[in-house]
C-alpha cells in the first residue's frame, strides 16, 4: 500500500477542532486493560533500558515539554500545578513504576508512583509551544536538547512523506551533536478517532522512518516494531494501525 496523503486543511484543523479532554479520556484514562497494552509495553521497557544505558551522557534533572496548541499546554499546566480539572495520570504512573520498572509501588519503597509523579512535576521547567510545520518549530529560542522523545505525533501532523522527512530534520536540528531522538509511532495507520470525529494519519512504515532519520544525519541505534493483535486488525474502531514501532537514534557529531 502506498503512502496516504493527508490534506493540509485537515492537519491544521488541530488548532480549532481537536478535543483535548476527550482525547485524554479516550486514550489515557488507564493503562491496565488497554487493548494495546501488550503492544506498547515491550517498547516502553525498551525505552527505559535505552535511557539507563545512555543516561550518563546527559543531565536528566530537568525536562522541557513541547506541545502544539495552547489548550494542550494548558492541560499539562493543570496537572503540573495540581489544579482542579487536571487529568488523572495516576494509573500511568502506577503502571510505569509497578510494571515497567519492576517496583512494588508500596509506601516502603524508596520511590513509589506518587514520588515519581511529584518528581516529574518538579523537573518540568518549561512548557513550550511547538509547531513542527513552521521554519523554527518552537515558540521561543531554546538551548539544544540532549534528548528529544516524541510519541504518536509526526505521522498525524504531516501530510506527505516529504513533510515527514522535513519534520524529522527540524527535530534533529534541535538536538545537540551526539544527542538522541526516541520515537514511538503507529505503523501503517490511515486514521484514528476522537469521539465521533475521524482524524487522518500519514501511512508510514518502519523502513521509511529509518530512512527519514538517516537522511537527517541520525544513526539508528534501535528500530523495532510489533504487530497489532488479530482483534485489532480485524475490527479497527478507534484506529486502523497495523503495528507499533519504537526507534532510537543518535545525531552524528
Amino acid at each position: 500500500m502506498g503512502t496516504r496523503k493527508v490534506a493540509r486543511s485537515e492537519v491544521r484543523s488541530y488548532v480549532n477542532d481537536f478535543e483535548t479532554k476527550e482525547y485524554l479520556r479516550q486514550y489515557y484514562a488507564s493503562v491496565e486493560g488497554d487493548p494495546d497494552e501488550e503492544l506498547f509495553t515491550p517498547f516502553h521497557r525498551k525505552q527505559i533500558e535505552f535511557y539507563k544505558k545512555h543516561s550518563s551522557k546527559w543531565d536528566c534533572k530537568t525536562a522541557r515539554l513541547l506541545e502544539f496548541s495552547g489548550e494542550e499546554r494548558g492541560e499539562i499546566e493543570l496537572w503540573k500545578f495540581e489544579k482542579e480539572g487536571a487529568h488523572d495520570w495516576s494509573g500511568h504512573f502506577k503502571f510505569a513504576v509497578n510494571k515497567l520498572e519492576n517496583m512494588t509501588g508500596d509506601a516502603t519503597t524508596s520511590l513509589n508512583w506518587r514520588d515519581r509523579e511529584t518528581l516529574l512535576r518538579q523537573r518540568i521547567t518549561e512548557i513550550i509551544g511547538c509547531d513542527i510545520c513552521q521554519d523554527y518549530a518552537l515558540s521561543r529560542k531554546q538551548d539544544p536538547f540532549n534528548v528529544i522523545s516524541t510519541s504518536h505525533t509526526l505521522e498525524v501532523i504531516c501530510g506527505t512523506l516529504f513533510e515527514y522527512k522535513a519534520a524529522v530534520k527540524k527535530l534533529v536540528s534541535l538536538l545537540k551533536p551526539g544527542g538522541f531522538l526516541t520515537m514511538f509511532a503507529d505503523e501503517c495507520q490511515t486514521f484514528y478517532t476522537i469521539g465521533q470525529k475521524k482524524w487522518p494519519c500519514l501511512y508510514i512504515t518502519l523502513e521509511q522512518v529509518k530512512e527519514a532519520l538517516s537522511d537527517a544525519g541520525m544513526m539508528v541505534v534501535v528500530a523495532e516494531h510489533k504487530e497489532a493483535s488479530m482483534e485489532q486488525l480485524q475490527n479497527p474502531t478507534t484506529s486502523d494501525h497495523k503495528a507499533m514501532l519504537f526507534v532510537a537514534a543518535q545525531r552524528v557529531e
